[in-house]
């Protein structure tokens, strides 16, 4: 049996608590206050504090969702750069184990049921932001995890994550291969009136949706392009705020990938997150994700990121 494994691309910045989220702070000076007394800062302070949290006892995530324990690590000190491969899943649903001849057997809604996961934590040096790299069995992420084990690390220092959360996010690359080969099947936009106007009655909500987009190419759209399509049939949003959701598709003979994106009137373009798709070669008889050829793999997607952030 064969199932496909894919790469999320994370970012996230850092902020002192209690402060604007526009306050970011440098990678360098979270280190240097969060760690005054540790030498090298990195691995043994930051790292260390995740590994605690992973080798004490079974990590469950605040909502109680998922959870994870520590399977194996490595370090690169240098680089800032901390892998690690976790056992990790669901937690929180009674769950069952079913045999080839449907007897089942029922699993405590504590226990944690789920795959080993491969994950990465990077801390470029004179940067504003971090990234981390997880790996999923297609919709199944242990995301969640790392959002509470990153909230946690930072407040023990009085520092937080800005917006509270890790971002998704890919690189020119990535994006520019996924408009190649993909479509843009439809656009829906949807205009909503205000809930406290007065007068004569009007409908609170317009839906249009535009399909099958020809002359764009495999391209990104941007809001020229939905408001040319709209008046192309005689539509048009004014100075209304209205909400865009645009779905693209990308088929190949054994794999179909559609990604969609909501963003309102106020954004210039869309832009497409894809999955990346793990190659073959770094999945072993398992199905699971070969911890080196793992590392190997994620150190190509950082050359990239470098490239393109010029670190």
């Amino acid at each position: 049996m064969s199932h496909n494994l894919f790469l999320g691309m994370y970012t996230f910045a850092i902020k002192q608590f209690n402060t604007s989220n526009s306050d970011k702070v440098e990678v360098n000076q979270f280190l240097s206050e969060a760690y005054p007394n540790k030498e090298p800062k990195f691995s043994k302070g930051f790292v260390q504090d995740i590994i605690n949290l992973l080798e004490e006892k079974a990590f469950k995530n605040t909502r109680n969702t998922h959870g994870a324990t520590l399977a194996d690590k490595s370090l690169n000190n240098e680089s800032r750069i901390l892998d690690l491969l976790i056992d990790g899943g669901l937690t929180g649903i009674k769950q069952f184990i079913i045999d080839e001849s449907g007897n089942s057997e029922p699993l405590s809604d504590s226990d944690i049921i789920g795959p080993k996961f491969y994950c990465r934590i990077w801390l470029p040096a004179k940067s504003y932001n971090g990234y981390l790299f997880i790996q999923k069995y297609g919709s199944l992420s242990i995301k969640p995890i790392f959002d509470d084990i990153l909230k946690k690390v930072l407040k023990r220092h009085n520092f937080n994550l800005i917006n509270s959360s890790i971002q998704p996010t890919t690189t020119k690359a990535r994006m520019k291969k996924f408009y190649k080969y993909s479509t843009l099947r439809d656009v829906i936009v949807v205009s909503n009136q205000s809930s406290n106007s007065t007068g004569p009655a009007k409908a609170s909500s317009a839906v249009l949706r535009l399909n099958n987009f020809q002359s764009i190419g495999n391209k990104q759209i941007d809001r020229a392009t939905i408001n040319a399509a709209m008046q192309e049939h005689g539509f048009s949003m004014g100075n209304r705020h209205y909400q865009i959701k645009a779905t693209y598709e990308n088929k190949s003979e054994d794999f179909k990938e559609e990604r969609t994106v909501i963003l309102d009137s106020s954004d210039e373009t869309i832009n497409v997150i894809p999955n990346i798709r793990i190659p073959k070669d770094c999945i072993d008889k398992d199905n699971y994700p070969d911890f080196q050829k793992m590392k190997a793999f994620v150190d190509q997607e950082m050359l990239q990121v470098k490239l393109e952030a010029k670190l």
